[in-house]
């Protein structure tokens, strides 16, 4: 046992409150004054060895839990605090343990921040290392950019992953209401109570973790999908971790940040894969003729969700429609790209502001239906609508993006989307730099292998005029 002094004040006091013991009761247990147990829980005298056996010994607790360290804090804030960053400022045991003990979430949020801290130098030091031998540092990629690229060139299913998940729903009564199922494999598995706080109290987050109260916090700015989703999340990552390494080990990362950042996604994979397991979402996909909106109804997600999980369904023997998507805010920046090996970054481009996604943005929860053809004839059936980030507070600007769910036009045979109504029809270009149709009135930029025409005698619906 530690020769150091320990202080446990605030650990004796949490076991007296939940014993129901008054201050004079455990001191008589404990053979001390009432005096002296008040000023240990104060923090104003350390307890003894003597008196950490004689609380062992009446109370059935461990030495080593109230030696002040289970958890590692006060071995992880000493290695913070021996950075050449604060030297000199390296506290004592005391004070440690004080914070670890008395303000936990404090600790915790030090040592996130000296995380970030060491991240970024470590970023730091690679790009200049990059500088040194010459390369352009201006398009290097970042960790979120290297998972979106893996992403994208393969397909959007993870078999053990998804099977992992859909035996995780199996396990659970996902009809009785996602919310409370979610809630109660919490509490009852991981001994997590489910605590949803007011937007001025977590206005930063949408959902935090405290480990030292055994509390999973959501924020009430979320609507009752992204409350869902967050449950999911945090569920497949305390009963899935094997299945999602396993998936991000497929991706090829080459960092420690891009395989943080690619277990993040394969978390949101695992996650849609729980909500919405295969085979019971693929037959109903199917026998609804992959009717979004509808899917989204009688599964009780979202829209976006339900397009998401569109682009997975490539199970052996249970294959779907293979689809795409892209999603893009209102700046036009792509948001994300799922599909089969990258498709629609390699035939479909997504720059043409012909497509319907760019005017779904501005058309709240309005679908628009479109058949583009591209230049080279392959024609492609898409479903495009807006979607807005989940709740929020009065004068935030919240993010608003637009989905474009999309497949060969072939297959649109298949969907409700075949029967009737209007499909708007449109000539598109991957971007306006490798477009070459002419006369197109929503060109922005001359493509780059035609001439430019500057004739005064005529002038085309297009900014620019070039020789065909």
């Amino acid at each position: 046992m530690s020769d150091q002094k320990i202080f446990a004040g605030a650990r004796i006091k949490k076991l007296r409150g939940a014993m129901g013991l008054s201050q004079t009761a455990m001191a008589g247990e404990l053979e001390i004054s009432a005096s002296y147990l008040n000023l240990i829980e104060r923090n104003q005298r350390p307890i003894t060895v003597q008196l950490i056996l004689k609380l062992s010994k009446t109370y059935n607790i461990s030495p080593e839990d109230l030696e002040g360290d289970a958890d590692g804090t006060v071995t992880a804030l000493k290695e913070v605090f021996s950075d050449a960053l604060l030297q000199g400022e390296l506290p004592g045991y005391e004070e440690l343990f004080e914070v670890a003990d008395v303000a936990p979430n404090v600790a915790s949020g030090i040592q996130k921040l000296h995380e970030g801290y060491r991240q970024a130098l470590l970023r730091l030091s690679e790009l200049n290392t990059e500088m040194s031998n010459g390369r352009d540092v201006s398009q290097t990629a970042l960790p979120t950019d290297v998972v979106n690229v893996a992403m994208e060139s393969r397909a959007n299913y993870y078999d053990g992953l998804d099977r992992a998940a859909e035996t995780l729903a199996g396990e659970m009564d996902l009809a009785r209401g996602l919310y409370a199922e979610l809630q109660d494999r919490l509490f009852h598995k991981h001994r997590i109570t489910v605590q949803t706080l007011p937007i001025e109290t977590m206005p930063e987050w949408t959902r935090r973790f405290d480990k030292h109260s055994m509390r999973l916090f959501i924020s009430d700015r979320l609507n009752s999908y992204g409350r869902v989703t967050e449950l999911a999340t945090d569920l497949v990552l305390r009963e899935l971790p094997d299945e999602i390494d396993s998936a991000v080990l497929r991706l090829d990362l080459k960092t420690p940040e891009a395989v943080k950042a690619g277990r993040l996604e394969m978390a949101n994979y695992a996650a849609l894969a729980l909500l919405l397991p295969y085979k019971r979402f693929f037959q109903t996909a199917r026998r609804m003729k992959y009717d979004v909106e509808a899917l989204a109804k009688r599964f009780d997600v979202s829209f976006g969700e339900v397009a998401t999980r569109m682009t997975t369904l490539g199970r052996v023997k249970m294959e779907g429609i293979p689809f795409f998507m892209q999603e893009v805010d209102q700046a036009g920046n792509m948001v994300r790209r799922l599909g089969v090996n990258g498709y629609p970054r390699a035939k479909f481009g997504g720059d043409c502001p012909k497509l319907s996604i760019f005017k779904a943005v501005s058309l709240p929860q309005q679908l628009l239906t479109q058949i583009v053809e591209h230049s080279d004839g392959q024609a492609y059936f898409t479903l495009n609508r807006s979607t807005k980030q989940s709740g929020g507070a009065y004068g935030e600007n919240l993010r608003q993006s637009a989905i474009l769910l999309g497949c060969e036009a072939e297959h649109m045979v298949d969907t409700v989307y075949a029967q009737g109504g209007a499909v708007g029809r449109a000539d598109v270009g991957q971007n306006c730099r490798l477009c070459e149709r002419p006369h197109c009135a929503q060109r922005a930029e001359p493509p780059v292998a035609r001439p430019l025409m500057f004739d005064g005698a005529e002038n085309s619906v297009s900014a620019f005029n070039f020789k065909v």
